[in-house]
């Protein structure tokens, strides 16, 4: 407690204006957040990367992108498109965090609740059918060739007690949630629409999984990155951590 106060009570630096400098002010925590084979300078290296595919990042309250590539990193989950696992999302002046199906998945195997998960599209060309009841079933063969149009998604896990659950999404119900995203004219449902309506069936069918406290809070956040109520500006809680100031992370730069 005598550190924070005395944190608190030392006169706080300028605080950083821009995205490089907000990033490396925020370096010791994000290295003390993250997985013991990642490195924080490369983590903040993805993120400049980021922001020359998608420069609007940088008309963002650099803030919020930091703030989401904290939360990112505490989950586990690696930012960049070419990954398919998180994605920094511009909206109005705040960046959002946006889960990809890849690394929804990779959340569900580090539960240790789920032995597998799979998410498949399905065209106007496949053989496709599905039940419900006491015995709930999927036939699915993909057609060879042209496949035609995307029809549905569907998303199926094993749990590692051996129970099979799926979830079935017809075009209508992917095309409804695009329109309920803030993000549907641009970002991942513009560039990944199929990663995306895969996404969105695995995170309908975790819902109703035991698949434990950390998918459970992803799940949450990447609702909130959806209708746009997720909130990463995280600069006060920065500028008053005394972690930041005993690290000498308030430099700036």
């Amino acid at each position: 407690m005598s550190d924070l106060m005395n944190a608190l009570n030392t006169p706080a630096a300028p605080k950083p204006q821009t995205l490089p400098a907000c990033l490396k002010m925020a370096l010791p925590r994000i290295k003390a957040i993250s997985p013991k084979a990642a490195d924080p300078n490369r983590i903040a290296a993805a993120v400049m990367a980021e922001t020359k595919a998608n420069p609007k990042l940088l008309e963002c309250n650099p803030y919020s992108v930091v703030g989401a590539v904290i939360r990112a990193t505490q989950l586990g989950l690696e930012i960049g498109s070419h990954l398919g696992q998180a994605y920094l999302v511009p909206y109005k002046n705040d960046c959002t965090l946006q889960i990809g199906y890849r690394g929804m998945i990779d959340l569900a195997f580090k539960s240790g609740l789920v032995a597998s998960v799979t998410a498949r599209t399905v065209h106007e060309n496949d053989v496709f059918d599905w039940e419900l009841g006491t015995e709930e079933r999927i036939t699915h063969k993909p057609a060879t060739g042209d496949r035609g149009k995307l029809i549905a998604v569907y998303a199926m896990a094993k749990l590692t007690t051996g129970g099979i659950h799926f979830e079935v999404l017809d075009l209508a119900e992917i095309e409804k949630a695009k329109r309920a995203s803030k993000s549907s004219g641009f970002g991942p449902w513009k560039d990944h629409f199929e990663e995306m309506a895969k996404k969105t069936a695995i995170r309908r069918l975790f819902k109703y999984l035991p698949v434990g406290t950390e998918l459970s809070r992803a799940v949450a956040l990447d609702e909130k990155a959806e209708s746009g109520s997720q909130r990463n500006d995280i600069e006060a809680e920065m500028v008053l951590d005394a972690e930041f100031y005993q690290a000498g992370g308030g430099d700036g730069a």
